[in-house]
């Protein structure tokens, strides 16, 4: 009886969490934001600061920061939306007619004409992540008073921030390396917006495996409508190969065992939260399936399946080979 009671209640979770999630995914990407900008106030305390110049100074920065970006990303979508009617690829032969089927569908399902309702989604995320940041020590001393200092879920709480703190730094480290080096080789080649292309590899570099290579796709489109056929051939090896290093040698070098999860659980949770979250869940299913794992950690009747969703077999499997 008490697992049906448990699974229902996971099943109504869901289906609250799926019929919620066009306000739902921006607050917890604001969350997650949030996260990733915390550690940069504690550097700042750390370098001796006070804690109101370091609040200051964190908040101000992510503000300049944030309405940068947007700017940037207004102004050259403004731009995109005006060139998309003339860009076609100009070639009669079938490839490039499935090339200008994909042009076609991108410009139909992806609403990046819409610009005012992305930057007030933008404007949302930015602020909520300010305010959000002012709040995080004031949260972390109200649950010290309120679950008391040596409380084991409070210790528990702080592994699993920890663990996505970690995740995220180490992640936008990476994303921010190649986001940079897609933006200078594809200004190399005189490709058209450049630096939007390597803000959306940053971007979309939070998606394991497959997120590089969905970034490629405008690209790769731009260099075949410019170049022909082999220009596009030769950019999306180039996106195979950084996607290769990224994730096969940079990012597990860093993180020591790489996600810690099976290959197949964060294929598979991609397109659970994605689902369930829309857009967003594709940027944030990898930590909140960490935050389960770690959850399944904590008791005896579920860490099988914990260990299930993890990796540590496959390095065991390794090393006896």
């Amino acid at each position: 009886m008490r697992q049906i009671i448990a699974i229902a209640v996971i099943f109504v979770a869901i289906l609250g969490m799926k019929y919620t999630s066009e306000i739902l995914g921006p607050i917890l990407l604001s969350i997650f934001l949030a996260i990733i900008i915390y550690p940069v106030l504690m550097w700042l305390k750390k370098k001796g600061l006070s804690y109101n110049q370091s609040v200051l100074i964190t908040l101000v920065g992510t503000l300049v920061l944030g309405a940068a970006i947007l700017a940037f990303i207004s102004v050259s979508l403004a731009q995109l939306v005006k060139e998309l009617p003339n860009f076609t690829i100009n070639s009669s032969g079938i490839l490039a007619q499935y090339g200008n089927e994909i042009i076609k569908f991108i410009v139909t399902n992806i609403p990046i004409e819409n610009i005012a309702g992305l930057m007030a989604i933008g404007m949302f995320l930015l602020f909520a992540v300010i305010f959000l940041v002012y709040e995080l020590p004031l949260i972390k001393v109200r649950l010290v008073k309120g679950l008391g200092a040596d409380s084991s879920a409070l210790n528990k709480i702080y592994d699993i921030f920890d663990a996505n703190i970690k995740y995220f730094i180490i992640r936008a480290k990476v994303n921010l390396l190649y986001g940079i080096g897609v933006s200078a080789i594809l200004f190399v080649f005189d490709i058209n917006f450049a630096v939007l292309w390597g803000l959306l590899t940053f971007a979309l570099g939070f998606i394991p495996y497959v997120g590089i290579i969905i970034a490629a796709i405008p690209p790769v489109l731009v260099a075949w409508a410019k170049y022909g056929i082999w220009g596009a051939i030769a950019m999306g090896i180039f996106f195979i190969i950084i996607n290769t290093i990224a994730e096969s040698y940079i990012f597990p070098r860093l993180t020591g065992k790489g996600l810690q999860m099976s290959v197949f659980v964060v294929f598979v949770s991609l397109f659970v939260w994605g689902w369930i979250l829309g857009p967003t869940g594709f940027l944030i299913g990898v930590p909140l399936t960490l935050i389960i794992i770690k959850y399944l950690e904590n008791y005896d009747e579920t860490r099988w399946l914990a260990l299930l969703m993890g990796s540590e077999g496959e390095d065991d499997t390794k090393e006896k080979k």
